[in-house]
């Protein structure tokens, strides 16, 4: 690194103190990556050069280990996967590229990317760098940390339900999720073709809006100013509060008043198709299209996967296959009622209702699926209903959490827009 002529000082000089600081400090940076891209520094350092413009030039990037990177194998947080090295970037990434962005490393995850905790059996697990021994959320754990630590500036990730934005409330940065067609997801391992979608996580909502203009693959939605006599922030009295701690509770409700007192509209009311949403089985989704995506090794080498992953998996055998056509057609229905209703307003929740529990105690498989379950709660909506989510972080009485906001589909750049406006709101 010492002998690169890059005329980007600050870059180098970045990359060195990162790499340091992981070598100096193994055990606070322990199963963050499976794999460093150190021998492709030098490279992608040239290229960067040679770039005149790119609105990620000066930033590093970290990469859930679901996504293809040219000369590196993609594992997914899996011991059977068997793909060989990428021959070429997933979409994203290669527009991570062209943007001037410096990849630094595939990062630890749930095996793939199915459990909202962040717990891996085979490569270990990250942790919480601000609740001690707890988990750092999932399934894009490993970004998350990234994060939080300072050794990226922005992570690419997935959320199927909740992978990005669960892990930013539990180690308080900023995750958002995208429509699900605004980013390509070509190159991408997948959980669940109906509710993947490529997100996002970085230390601001600055940091976040310029890594989803680098990838986005559909243009910009028809924008309009927003005031804030236009919005209404709006809590659902019928969801989104069941297991809620405390403490977390009480911290939602601080940060609802300092919405409220810098003039926003804040309603709270009985969202009626909120209640037939709570009767769906969400699970049928995942655990049919997981198994079918990974079928050999399900039936063939399933003493490889990781058994919170499997369990997960089996109960796709309890599916009839009527029963999820008629699941996926009642979907459409309900999400041009949630999207008529919400219009563009946002609904206002905590992004999380407990705090991150600790890795020991997730070690008891009933345990285990009660807090997965709690914490995916309120974030999978977003990914049912094919809308655009974000989580800030908020810190009340030594309490740091996620407060959640939720737009419809195609409303990612409105909300990005309000979210770095609520952003300040509760710094202040």
């Amino acid at each position: 690194m010492k002998n690169i002529n890059f005329e980007n000082e600050s870059l180098i000089n970045k990359i060195n103190k990162i790499l340091n600081k992981i070598q100096n400090n193994p055990e606070n940076f322990e199963n963050i990556f499976t794999e460093l891209f150190e021998k492709d520094f030098s490279k992608q350092l040239d290229k960067i050069n040679q770039l005149e413009k790119g609105i990620l030039k000066g930033l590093i990037i970290s990469v859930k280990d679901l996504f293809d990177v040219k000369g590196y194998e993609t594992k997914g947080g899996s011991k059977f996967l068997d793909k060989g090295i990428a021959k070429k970037d997933a979409k994203c990434i290669s527009l991570i590229r062209k943007a001037g962005g410096l990849l630094i490393g595939h990062t630890n995850m749930t095996e793939l990317a199915y459990s909202g905790l962040g717990i891996n059996p085979h490569y270990g697990t990250p942790s919480n760098p601000i609740y001690d021994k707890a988990v750092p959320g999932g399934s894009t754990s490993g970004g998350a940390v990234s994060i939080a630590l300072e050794v990226s500036d922005i992570t690419i990730g997935t959320d199927t339900g909740g992978s990005t934005r669960i892990p930013a409330a539990f180690t308080g940065i900023t995750g958002f999720k995208p429509t699900q067609d605004i980013i390509s997801r070509d190159g991408v391992l997948v959980l669940s073709t109906s509710l993947d979608s490529v997100g996002l996580m970085a230390k601001d909502m600055k940091h976040c809006k310029l890594g989803f203009e680098a990838i986005r693959t559909k243009s910009k939605t028809k924008s309009y100013k927003i005031t804030k006599k236009d919005i209404n922030f709006i809590i659902p009295k019928n969801f989104g509060f069941e297991n809620i701690d405390d403490d977390i509770n009480s911290s939602f409700q601080s940060a609802k008043k300092k919405i409220i007192d810098s003039g926003y509209r804040v309603l709270e009311t009985e969202i009626p198709i909120l209640d037939i949403y709570k009767e769906i089985a969400l699970w049928q989704f995942a655990a049919v299209e997981s198994q079918a995506e990974y079928h050999e090794a399900y039936n063939n080498k399933r003493d490889l996967i990781d058994p919170n992953v499997s369990r997960r998996m089996d109960r796709a055998n309890q599916v009839k296959a009527v029963e999820y056509v008629l699941l996926c057609k009642q979907r459409e229905n309900i999400i041009r009622q949630f999207n008529k209703f919400l219009q563009n307003n946002f609904l206002l929740l905590p992004t999380v209702t407990i705090k991150p529990p600790l890795i020991k105690d997730c070690e008891n498989a009933e345990f285990y699926d009660q807090v997965n379950l709690i914490s995916l709660r309120n974030t999978s909506l977003a990914n049912y209903m094919n809308g655009c989510s974000l989580s800030l972080p908020y810190s009340n009485d030594k309490i740091t959490m996620g407060i959640m906001l939720n737009g419809i589909t195609y409303q990612d750049d409105q909300l990005l827009e309000i979210g770095s406006d609520i952003e300040k709101v509760l710094s202040k």
